[in-house]
């Protein structure tokens, strides 16, 4: 039986990872896997040889200061891809390296199924040409992609979101929190430390003057798995009401609103149905070279699913503490509008949904694979 090399480049990667490597060894328990991951694809039975930790770049500057380590490590699996021991690669999003990664294994007769595509809907459509010469299968996790891989020639299946398994679903849509209430509100500052430096200090701060319109609010600090604990500094007057949590998706359903850079976390706060706002800042270079080629107006994902502004995003100059806290206060003090998001939110979610999907997947994977 030949390996399965899959490789991915952060941490929402390396859970949906750990989804498909658990659907195949259900199938073919002896399946065996070669990775690039973190600690999911780990507990799921993957041999993890590459860390994402290592490699978790992000910006214009600091992904050109790390190409001589991902240069390195792009040898390294060539070398694993021409040892003949590989059945089936699986690359999974994170584009830059995984394509050109693809294109070794064809090179070689092995078969590329990519799970989860890149967002080059949005900004690099012009990546499709490759992906066309290098890519047998491309499996998908949001609807509207089907449509667009096939209109360009590439053969598409629609897995349906394995995140649908992982956040619990409220019984309909969430009512606004009363201010004499106790409630959670989540903050999310980003799963690498350039993002945690940049979101960090605004949203506590916004979660400070938030206090002064909630007293009853309590401030849930949501640690990704690569961020240490030493770098989430809550302040010594924030302390009595702010927290970290390792398990702030597990908290998603039961809190009152959500405050989120914008990434993976704001679908899985779709799917809890809870109102968030979104905020995003990086550098001014990154920034100006996002703008230059992103061809959607949205950066949160659930508006991008929506094609509308369902939750409120806070860009750069307007991701700062007063206006964080000011559009979080008028979605809890406008019952409506709370009620509103919420079920619009949930909406997303059921358009997410494939029964069955993951499963077909996996026997996709075994069949590419030749076992």
């Amino acid at each position: 039986m030949k390996t399965i090399l899959i490789t991915c480049g952060e941490t929402s990667g390396d859970q949906h990872a750990a989804t498909l490597i658990t659907a195949i060894r259900a199938r073919a328990p002896g399946t065996s896997f070669i990775a690039m991951g973190g600690e999911a694809m780990a507990a799921a039975g993957a041999d993890v040889r590459f860390s994402i930790e290592d490699y978790a770049f992000m910006g214009f500057s600091e992904i050109v200061s790390g190409l001589p380590r991902i240069r390195r490590l792009e040898r390294k699996l060539g070398e694993l891809l021409a040892g003949g021991e590989i059945g089936l690669y699986i690359p999974v999003d994170y584009p830059g390296m995984n394509l050109r990664i693809a294109a070794k294994a064809k090179e070689r007769g092995v078969p590329v199924l990519y799970f989860i595509s890149p967002q080059v809907w949005a900004w690099a459509g012009w990546r499709t040409r490759k992906m066309k010469k290098v890519v047998d299968l491309m499996a998908v996790i949001l609807p509207f992609e089907v449509d667009y891989y096939r209109k360009r020639g590439i053969p598409v299946f629609f897995t349906g979101h394995p995140m649908l398994e992982e956040i619990d679903v409220p019984h309909g849509p969430k009512q606004a929190p009363g201010r004499d209430v106790p409630f959670d509100i989540l903050l999310f500052p980003g799963s690498r430390k350039q993002e945690v430096a940049n979101h960090l200090g605004p949203m506590l701060e916004a979660a400070r003057k938030l206090r002064d319109s909630w007293p009853q609010a309590r401030f849930r600090l949501g640690a990704a798995p690569l961020i240490d604990d030493g770098i989430l500094a809550i302040p010594e007057d924030m302390k009595e009401y702010t927290t970290v949590t390792r398990n702030g998706t597990e908290e998603l359903t039961g809190a009152g609103l959500v405050i989120a850079s914008s990434g993976t976390v704001t679908l899985q706060t779709a799917m809890s149905g809870t109102p968030m706002v979104v905020v995003y800042r990086t550098s001014r270079l990154t920034y100006l070279l996002a703008r230059m080629m992103v061809t959607i107006p949205w950066i949160a994902m659930p508006n991008v699913l929506a094609a509308d502004m369902v939750v409120p995003e806070l860009i750069q100059e307007d991701a700062v503490p007063g206006r964080i806290a000011a559009e979080a206060d008028s979605i809890l003090g406008d019952g409506k509008r709370y009620g509103e998001i919420s079920g619009r939110l949930l909406y997303l979610r059921d358009s997410l949904r494939r029964e069955g999907g993951m499963d077909h997947l996996a026997e996709r994977a075994l069949a590419m694979a030749g076992e």
